[in-house]
């Protein structure tokens, strides 16, 4: 059984300071909830939750957050924004609780050979935040080992021409459950896996199949997503590949901040 329980307060809590939540270890964690005021999400300047010291869910701002909620099918923030370590609006529970963040059995080597032993969550509050408050609750249930979870890696490349710019440098590995270019001039993107075209798609029949499936697509971002139509099975493979390459066609040159959701081990 799922139950709600109020976390520890927040530390650090100030206009151009770090708050930090320091979590429980021992329940498996679905989600937190952190309620904020005195502070916008575009003055929630970065987002971190880090685990065993690592950072593995890292977000650009509380805007990018609550945008990456929303894609998924989420309302947008009003007051309380969402840390989820699920994959949501999939189409059954088990896929979407797979990546439930387990912090149980931390002793336990031979079942739970990565067991996560800290956990904390980081906001960074611009100066411009004249009152801030924040407070959290997490969605939680029983100790579970490790396992799988969700990790949310940031990119910056950029393209100093309009036409096609080629990533080809992202870490191969993990599983990759979706995939943001943020950038509004993206109309076009090709994916290769070792040279062959797995992925080939326009920015409008993205836009029509997301929609038509489990997404809510934006102008701003242009999202491979493979669990689009809600289906936990699927998921770009990077595990082998000798190349993984996402060759971008842009209508101006620019930045584009790239956000890749992993799955995989703690410390992969």
């Amino acid at each position: 059984m799922k139950v709600t329980r109020q976390l520890k307060s927040f530390s650090g809590v100030g206009s151009g300071q770090t708050a930090t939540l320091d979590c429980q270890i021992g329940p498996t964690y679905h989600q937190v909830l952190v309620a904020f005021s005195g502070v916008t999400l575009a003055q929630m300047t970065a987002i971190r939750v880090i685990a065993n010291g690592q950072v593995i869910h890292r977000y650009l701002s509380g805007v990018q957050l609550n945008e990456h909620n929303k894609f998924q099918g989420r309302s947008s923030a009003s007051g309380i924004l969402i840390i989820d370590f699920e994959r949501y609006n999939l189409n059954t529970r088990a896929a979407r609780e797979v990546t439930a963040l387990g912090t149980g059995m931390p002793f336990d080597r031979t079942n739970n050979p990565t067991p996560i032993t800290t956990l904390s969550i980081e906001f960074d509050l611009h100066v411009g935040a004249t009152a801030p408050a924040l407070s959290a609750k997490a969605v939680q249930s029983g100790s579970k080992p490790t396992g799988v979870i969700k990790k949310v890696k940031q990119f910056t490349p950029a393209s100093t021409a309009a036409g096609e710019y080629q990533i080809a440098d992202l870490p191969r590995g993990d599983l990759i459950n979706m995939i943001r270019f943020e950038n509004a001039d993206v109309t076009n993107i090709k994916v290769q896996q070792n040279n062959v075209e797995t992925f080939v798609r326009t920015k409008a029949e993205n836009t029509l199949l997301q929609t038509d499936g489990k997404r809510v697509p934006v102008a701003t971002a242009f999202v491979v997503d493979p669990t689009e139509s809600g289906d936990g099975a699927e998921g770009l493979v990077t595990a082998g590949l000798n190349d993984l390459r996402f060759t971008t066609t842009l209508s101006a040159p620019g930045l584009i901040p790239t956000m890749v959701e992993y799955i995989g081990g703690l410390n992969g």
